[in-house]
């Protein structure tokens, strides 16, 4: 979803399988869809930022949410993976920039809210990034990024496995709850909260899991669906439920504000 400017990770093959894997299986991250709702709670008429937009999974969902009233702005420094979302936003209420999280230059400020999901562990300079997010907050403005945070489950799933497998590497730096709390206090935000929250992607047969993973993290040649299947049932949990199977997605989800005085 993500790449940070000096090497931008979306483009060609990495960024067609990404899609496709969106394309097809469009329903398994709908309890994201919930989760995103649940947290960054996006309301009619509200201006928010999100940061590592991608192709637009989530802009879609949060452009309804605000309304013809109101604006959301999606960055992303891959601008093949931006293509086309503004022209497909339901009320024309995105603005597409393409930007990396730590020289964000958006053209826009006094955001209700900045939503961030799996992008921010991509970003080289999070201190920069965190400080821009500040920026172009309003006062009592809301910070909300779902991420990967080092030491959990998900962190070494990906250092043992996508970092390996994926086509273009994984070559990333994961928060810890404590470098995130001194971010925080070092730009200008409140104290995090921190939720951990497990999300489960449903498919209606054990084999789509892996052949999902295998077109969302564009796996090189020499690994196969069931290679990634296999990987994500050792570190996660390959779940059968009463109308399929499902993948339990573990993610780390935090909150802060910038502060209303001060």
């Amino acid at each position: 979803m993500y790449a940070d400017a000096k090497s931008v990770e979306f483009v060609g093959k990495r960024s067609a399988d990404y899609r496709d894997a969106l394309s097809l299986y469009a329903d398994a991250w709908l309890p994201d869809i919930a989760c995103m709702k649940r947290f960054l709670a996006p309301a009619p008429g509200e201006h928010i930022l999100e940061v590592g937009a991608g192709n637009g999974y989530f802009s879609r969902a949060i452009a309804a949410a605000i309304g013809p009233s109101g604006l959301l702005v999606a960055s992303d420094p891959s601008v093949e993976q931006l293509a086309n979302l503004g022209a497909e936003a339901p009320f024309g209420n995105i603005v597409v920039v393409p930007a990396s999280a730590d020289t964000l230059d958006v053209g826009h400020d006094g955001f209700d809210a900045v939503w961030s999901r799996g992008a921010i562990h991509h970003v080289a300079d999070k201190t920069s990034a965190f400080r821009r997010f500040n920026e172009v907050a309003r006062p009592g403005g809301r910070l909300v990024i779902a991420d990967i945070f080092a030491g959990t489950p998900l962190a070494r799933y990906f250092d043992a496995f996508i970092a390996r497998s994926c086509s273009t590497g994984h070559e990333v730096a994961f928060l810890s709850r404590e470098f995130a709390e001194s971010l925080c206090e070092l730009t200008g935000w409140a104290p995090p909260v921190f939720h951990e929250v497990v999300t489960p992607w449903e498919f209606a047969r054990k084999e789509e899991i892996g052949h999902f993973l295998h077109l969302l993290f564009s796996a090189k040649p020499g690994y196969s669906p069931q290679d990634c299947l296999e990987a994500a049932d050792h570190f996660l949990s390959v779940t059968e439920t009463g109308s399929g199977w499902a993948l339990m997605w573990p993610m780390t989800v935090m909150t802060s504000t910038r502060p209303a005085h001060g």
